[in-house]
C-alpha cells in the first residue's frame, strides 16, 4: 500500500508543484484587464445613466435589489453631497480610478495593488447596478481575485522589467492549476445543468438564441430548413463543455480543445451580440491552456541552485 501512497504523492506533488513560470497567469492578467477596459469603453456613454441615482436604476431600487452589505455608489454620493461634492464628480472619479488600476493591471505596473484596486471599483459597480450583471461580470469578477493572489505580475510586466525575478517557481504552477481546475469545473457544471434540457437535443436552444430579438444579430430563419444542423450545434456545445475537463489536459488534445472552446465563445460574441461574455470566457481558457507554463525560458534569470536539482518535465 505504501509505494502507491508514495506514487500517488510523488505526482500530485509534481502537478501542483513542480516550478513553472507564470507567463500563462501574466497573459491571464492582460487578457482580462484588455476586455474590461473594453467593456468601460462600450458603457462609458452611458456611464451617468448606469449609475446615476436618478438613472436607469435608481437608487431605491437599486438598493433593494443589492446584495445586502455590500459597498454600492449611491450611499458615497449621498455622503459627500453633504460636503458639497456633486455626484458627476464623485462617479467620475470612482470611474477614472477603475479606468486606471485596469490600465495599470494589463501592463503590469504595481500590479498586486492595481488588482485589489479594479477588483473593489468592479465589485462597487457591480453591487450598483445588480440588476444588469450577468456572467461576464460575474467570471471577471471571480478572476480579478484570483489576479490579487497568484504571480500574475512576475512575467510580460513593468513590475518584472523594474525588479527582474522572472523564474519558476512552486507558487506560479499552484495558482495556474487552480485556475485550470476552477475552468474545468464550470465547464463541467454547466454542461451537466444543460444535459437534461431537450432544448439542446432537439436544436430548438440554437434556433432560439439566434433569432430571439433580444440576441438577433443576423438572419438564421433558414436554419428551420437544415434541422439537423440545429441540433448537430446544440450536440457540439455540450461535447465541448461537457468533455473539456477530459480532452483540456492532454498535449495531443489541449490544442484542439482550446480551439474549440475559443471558437465556441467568439461564435457567441458575434453570433448572439454578447461580445464581452465571449470574449472574457475565450480569454480565460487561451490564457490558462494555451499558453506554456515550462520554465525553460524564465531560467535564464532564475538563481543559481546548489541543492539536489528538480526535474522538470513538460
Amino acid at each position: 500500500m505504501k509505494p502507491y501512497w508514495t506514487k500517488f504523492s510523488n505526482l500530485a506533488k509534481t502537478f501542483f508543484l513542480e516550478p513553472a513560470s507564470a507567463r500563462p497567469l501574466a497573459v491571464l492578467r492582460i487578457s482580462v484587464a484588455a476586455v474590461l477596459l473594453l467593456q468601460a469603453f462600450l458603457i462609458a456613454p452611458e456611464f451617468f445613466e448606469f449609475f446615476g441615482r436618478n438613472g436607469i436604476l435608481q437608487e431605491s431600487l437599486s438598493k433593494f435589489f443589492a446584495e445586502p452589505f455590500t459597498p454600492r455608489l449611491g450611499p458615497a454620493v449621498a455622503f459627500l453631497a453633504k460636503y458639497g461634492i456633486s455626484e458627476r464628480a464623485v462617479l467620475g472619479t470612482f470611474g477614472s480610478l477603475y479606468i486606471a488600476s485596469l490600465i495599470l493591471l494589463m501592463v503590469g505596473a504595481f500590479t498586486r495593488p492595481a488588482a485589489v484596486i479594479a477588483w473593489f471599483c468592479h465589485w462597487v459597480f457591480m453591487s450598483s447596478s445588480f440588476c444588469s450583471n450577468y456572467g461576464a461580470d460575474i467570471f471577471a469578477h471571480i478572476f480579478l481575485f484570483y489576479l490579487i493572489v497568484v504571480p500574475a505580475g512576475e512575467a510580460l510586466s513593468v513590475d518584472s522589467w523594474r525588479y527582474p525575478r522572472e523564474r519558476a517557481t512552486w507558487y506560479a504552477r499552484l495558482s495556474l492549476r487552480l485556475v485550470q481546475l476552477h475552468l474545468c469545473l464550470v465547464y463541467l457544471s454547466s454542461a451537466i445543468e444543460k444535459a437534461p434540457g431537450p432544448q439542446w437535443h432537439d436544436g430548438e436552444i440554437m434556433w432560439r438564441s439566434l433569432n430571439l430579438p433580444v440576441y438577433y444579430q443576423f438572419d438564421f430563419t433558414w436554419l428551420a430548413n437544415y434541422p439537423w444542423l440545429a441540433k448537430g450545434l446544440g450536440w457540439q456545445s455540450l461535447a465541448v463543455e461537457m468533455l473539456y475537463c477530459v480532452f483540456i489536459w492532454p498535449k495531443a488534445t489541449r490544442k484542439l480543445w482550446v480551439f474549440l472552446t475559443v471558437s465556441l465563445h467568439l461564435g457567441i460574441a458575434v453570433f448572439l451580440g454578447l461580445h464581452i461574455f465571449g470574449l472574457i470566457m475565450a480569454a480565460l481558457t487561451w490564457s490558462a491552456f494555451g499558453w506554456s507554463a515550462e520554465p525553460q525560458a524564465a531560467r535564464a534569470r532564475e538563481p543559481e541552485f546548489t541543492g539536489t536539482p528538480v526535474r522538470v518535465t513538460a
